[in-house]
C-alpha cells in the first residue's frame, strides 16, 4: 500500500481538480476524511451523503493524531470503493484498514457516511437499497410476519399490478404513464422535504433514527430522478420504494410519532393515484 500523509494528499487531488474541487474517489475520499480528522461537520456532510451536518458523530471516534494512507481504488460503474488504512486511532496499537464506500449523485461522488461508518466498526454492512428493488418484494413479506401495514401491503399489490401491465403498453397508456409518473414524483419530493424537515428540527434524535431518515431521503430522492423515464417499469420500483419507505419509518422513535402520522397520509395519497391510474387503465 503506497502511503501519503493526508494534507499532502487532500492538495494534490486539489490541484487535480482545479476550481472545482475533489471531483474523483480518491479526491473525495480525501477531502471527506480531513473533514472528518478537522472536526468539521459542515465539510463531512457536503463530501458524503450525510443529509443534515448535525447528523455527523465523526463515527464516535477521536480523530487527533490519526494518519490515513490509500490503497486499492475499484470503482464499479456508479459505486465505488477505496481501501483506507487508519494509523493511530484511539485505543488500537496497530493500523486499520477499512474502505470508504462512495456512490455518484449525478457528477459528483459521495462518500457513503453510514456504510463507510459500518465497515470502520467491522459490522454487517448495509449497501445502497438502491438498485436492489428486486429483492424488496421478499424483504417486505419476510416484515410483514412482525409487522403489519395494510398500505405497505397494498402498494406490493399495486407494483406488482403495474408491473403485470407493463408489457400491454400503447399510445393512450403511455400518456397515462407521464401523467401519473409526474403526479407521483410531486408525492416523493414532498415527502422527501417532510423527511428532510424533520430530520433537521430533532437534532436530538438518536443515531439510528436520523441513519434511518437518511436513507431514506436518498432512496426516494433516487428513485424521484427515475421517474422521468416514465415507464410502467419505473412507476412499479417506485411503488416498491414508497412501500419500503413506510416501513422503515414505522420504526423511528416516538419523536417522530406526529411527523409518522403525516408520513401515513402523504403514502395513502400516494396509494390511492396509483389506486386511480389502473383504474382509468382498466376503463373504469
Amino acid at each position: 500500500m503506497k502511503s501519503f500523509g493526508l494534507p499532502f494528499l487532500l492538495t494534490f487531488a486539489l490541484m487535480l481538480s482545479g476550481c472545482g474541487g475533489p471531483t474523483s474517489p480518491q479526491e473525495v475520499s480525501a477531502a471527506f476524511w480531513q473533514a472528518v480528522i478537522d472536526d468539521d461537520a459542515g465539510e463531512a456532510s457536503e463530501f458524503s451523503t450525510l443529509i443534515d451536518e448535525a447528523a455527523f458523530d465523526g463515527f464516535a471516534r477521536q480523530w487527533q493524531g490519526v494518519e490515513i494512507d490509500w490503497g486499492r481504488v475499484v470503482i464499479d460503474d456508479s459505486v465505488a470503493r477505496v481501501t483506507t488504512r487508519l494509523t493511530g486511532l484511539e485505543g488500537q496499537s496497530e493500523a486499520v484498514e477499512t474502505v470508504t464506500y462512495l456512490v455518484r449523485k449525478g457528477d459528483d461522488w459521495l462518500v457513503d457516511y453510514y456504510r463507510t461508518g459500518d465497515a470502520l466498526k467491522g459490522g454487517q454492512v448495509w449497501g445502497n437499497l438502491v438498485g436492489q428493488l428486486e429483492k424488496l418484494g421478499e424483504d417486505l413479506k419476510s416484515r410483514w410476519v412482525s409487522q403489519s401495514d395494510d398500505i405497505a401491503r397494498e402498494l406490493e399489490v399495486l407494483s406488482q399490478e403495474l408491473e403485470r401491465r407493463a408489457g400491454d403498453v400503447n399510445q393512450e397508456m403511455s400518456v397515462l404513464a407521464d401523467e401519473y409518473s409526474e403526479r407521483l414524483g410531486e408525492h416523493l419530493e414532498a415527502l422527501s422535504d417532510s423527511l428532510r424537515d424533520a430530520l433537521k428540527d430533532t437534532p436530538s434524535a438518536s443515531p439510528q433514527d436520523q441513519r434511518t431518515l437518511n436513507e431514506a431521503v436518498i432512496r426516494i430522492d433516487d428513485q424521484r430522478a427515475r421517474l422521468s423515464e416514465a415507464s410502467f417499469q419505473v412507476l412499479a420500483e417506485s411503488t416498491e420504494v414508497a412501500a419500503e419507505t413506510q416501513l422503515e419509518l414505522g420504526t423511528l422513535s416516538d419523536a417522530f410519532a406526529a411527523d409518522k402520522a403525516e408520513w401515513l397520509q402523504r403514502v395513502s395519497a400516494m396509494e390511492g393515484d396509483i389506486k386511480t391510474f389502473l383504474g382509468r387503465l382498466n376503463g373504469e
